[in-house]
């Protein structure tokens, strides 16, 4: 039964996390903490484990679509290595409770980000032909490395935007850390962030975000692998097996879906676990949840 269980769970969570640009971390290790009383070191390390195949599936289906801004998830896949190799080690040293509680306050804060910040649509912008310009306006103190990309997907549309791409690299630095240590991949914080600080069209901070997780992930879990974070059977082999196929549903769920929906389906999730953690964290066996067997 746990195998039938962890299966779904990745199948959903794949579609989920490539479809949001996450790799569906956000939701598996919150899922293993709350419904599999996984510790929080394994629930980390195995859920990163899980993003990195989730998030090499979904790259393998976005190249295709031509979505991926390959320099930036370059720089920010390198960006983010150093600080998820070492969260596994600190996360070693911390007391589970305290875990549960910064994770919930991080899932919360994401949440109310979502909700009361400005939308973003792409339906908003200036349209040239077969051309998407996001026209960005940057104060003088921002200006100094702002870098313009064009985007030209398979379907003949090219994005064309700028972003200050020091300051998008030195975010990524601490996300690295960050993803790695709570085994979120990142991606859920990445993305909004992309979209509304960095002024990415969403079809290619979702894109981007994915290839550059496929890189750091990998090399995060095998952080969480050297200090025997990863339960390896059944939850890896049969949440990856779900995962995979879900990570090529998603992606093509992708471009047939509005990009405002994609950001707004992450806000539920997101409220729902961060508040069960929050509690959990707080007042220990309060929230008695039903366990997977």
């Amino acid at each position: 039964m746990i195998e039938i269980i962890l299966f779904a769970l990745g199948i959903t969570t794949g579609i989920y996390g490539v479809l949001v640009g996450a790799g569906g971390g956000f939701i598996l290790a919150p899922v293993l903490i709350l419904f599999f009383s996984k510790d929080p070191e394994v629930a980390a390390g195995t859920s990163l484990a899980l993003v990195s195949i989730n998030s090499i599936s979904g790259f393998i289906a976005y190249r295709k679509t031509g979505f991926i801004d390959v320099r930036s998830g370059l720089l920010f896949a390198v960006a983010a290595i150093p600080g998820s190799v070492l969260a596994p080690f600190v996360l070693d040293a911390m007391p589970g409770n305290t875990f549960r509680t910064l994770f919930g306050v991080l899932l919360l804060a994401l949440a109310v980000h979502m909700f009361f910040r400005r939308g973003h649509r792409e339906e908003d912008t200036e349209y040239s032909g077969s051309e998407i310009i996001f026209d960005s306006s940057f104060p003088k103190w921002m200006d100094f490395t702002v870098k313009e990309r064009k985007i030209k997907s398979s379907v003949g549309v090219t994005f064309i935007y700028k972003f200050n791409e020091s300051m998008a690299v030195t975010f990524n630095l601490i996300l690295g850390f960050v993803s790695s240590f709570f085994g979120t991949g990142g991606g859920f914080l990445r993305t909004p962030i992309l979209v509304s600080v960095f002024s990415f069209p969403i079809k290619v901070a979702v894109a981007t975000s994915i290839f550059s997780l496929s890189f750091y992930a990998t090399i995060g879990a095998a952080a969480h692998a050297f200090n025997q974070n990863i339960e390896w059977y059944p939850t890896l082999v049969w949440g990856g097996i779900g995962l995979v196929l879900g990570g090529q549903i998603g992606a093509r769920v992708a471009q047939r879906i509005k990009s405002f929906w994609i950001l707004k389906l992450l806000l539920l999730v997101v409220l729902f676990l961060g508040v069960q953690l929050v509690l959990e964290g707080l007042w220990p066996g309060l929230i008695n949840l039903p366990e997977a067997h």
